[in-house]
């Protein structure tokens, strides 16, 4: 057995994303034309990521991406690779902009790949919104603004949360390979863990290959049984530490965080088993991306900082509420497989 505020983002952007959700399921989707669509000649945006066809993350992020190309009379196009391959994505950009939209909205996991074909856009004079990843990196390729979460200093507020819940000793799991936030959130997590006198083992495994990652993950934990902490960068890596740790029966034992929100992890939540869950809130970085791209294009104005929207920490003192949230999207949460 073992033992051991965020970069603020505005408080209206919580406010924006209950209204948002709430209304989701009364507004159109993309190509129809509710009553408060925006007069005058419909813009193009095209959309390009990363995400995963079986991360469910997308579904909300694309959901949201759809709802503002309805409130904001855009014409918007998603792409995005079966799975993470930041070449098939830097290609899918360079098509894309060839097309000569008016705008777009990308995603930058892997820097060294795509910030070239993102900057030639930008250079070409199409306005570019990053979303999701890319927070370090955004004013270098001359995009206008970046929508999301701060990655690294979600990861300094995770250990901390840990630290106060008496985590010496820590595993951080990276499911998904490419993939800078995710590193980022371990790096973040390791700083502040170690100035606070702990330590933290990074693990990278194959979220596409669950079992596999499973194995690994108790694997490292036998290895290492002073660990008292683990952090999973995302849902996929939830579903794999959550599998160790049930088989090693330590689900509930060892203090258990996780980035992205689930069904199976909001449960933990308020079942004791997980200590937190953090939240970027996807539907909103894909409804706030859209609307800043179609803004600079229809009124030459975007944000002059950032838009995080996260992190935002789920705990068994608002668990309930965030349930009640999710259940507006109209998109299932991914239900997943652990904890059972």
């Amino acid at each position: 057995m073992r033992s051991r505020v965020p970069t603020a983002p505005a408080l209206a952007v919580t406010a924006l994303l209950t209204l948002l959700l709430a209304a989701c399921s009364n507004q159109g989707t993309s190509g129809s034309n509710p009553a408060n669509s925006v007069a005058g000649s419909r813009i193009s945006v095209a959309m390009v990521t990363h995400g995963q066809s079986f991360d469910p993350f997308w579904s909300l992020v694309q959901k949201g991406a759809k709802q503002a190309a309805s409130d904001f009379n855009v014409e918007l196009t998603y792409q995005s690779p079966s799975t993470t391959n930041p070449q098939a994505e830097a290609s899918m950009i360079t098509q894309a902009a060839a097309k000569r939209p008016d705008a777009m909205v990308v995603t930058i996991p892997d820097p060294a790949v795509l910030a070239g074909p993102i900057r030639h856009a930008t250079s070409s004079g199409t306005p570019v919104v990053v979303v999701n990843v890319g927070d370090g990196v955004y004013q270098g390729v001359g995009a206008l603004t970046y929508v999301g979460q701060a990655d690294y200093q979600a990861g300094v507020e995770a250990a901390r949360k840990m630290a106060t819940a008496g985590v010496h000793h820590a595993l951080c799991v990276i499911h998904e390979a490419q993939n800078v936030a995710l590193t980022d959130r371990c790096a973040g997590f390791t700083t502040q863990l170690t100035r606070s006198g702990g330590t933290v083992h990074t693990l990278q495994v194959n979220g596409a290959q669950l079992d596999q990652a499973d194995t690994a993950i108790q694997q490292a934990l036998k290895g290492s049984p002073g660990i008292n902490g683990v952090l999973a960068t995302g849902i996929i890596g939830f579903e794999a530490a959550g599998g160790a740790l049930r088989s090693l029966n330590e689900l509930g034992t060892v203090k258990f965080g996780t980035f992205d929100v689930s069904t199976a992890d909001l449960t933990a939540v308020q079942n004791g088993q997980a200590l937190f869950v953090i939240d970027q809130q996807p539907f909103l970085e894909g409804y706030a991306a859209v609307q800043a791209a179609a803004f600079d294009v229809r009124y030459g104005q975007h944000p002059y900082r950032p838009i995080f929207t996260g992190p935002s920490f789920v705990t068994k003192a608002n668990v309930a509420q965030v349930q009640n949230l999710y259940k507006d999207t109209g998109i299932p949460l991914f239900k997943g497989g652990y904890p059972q």
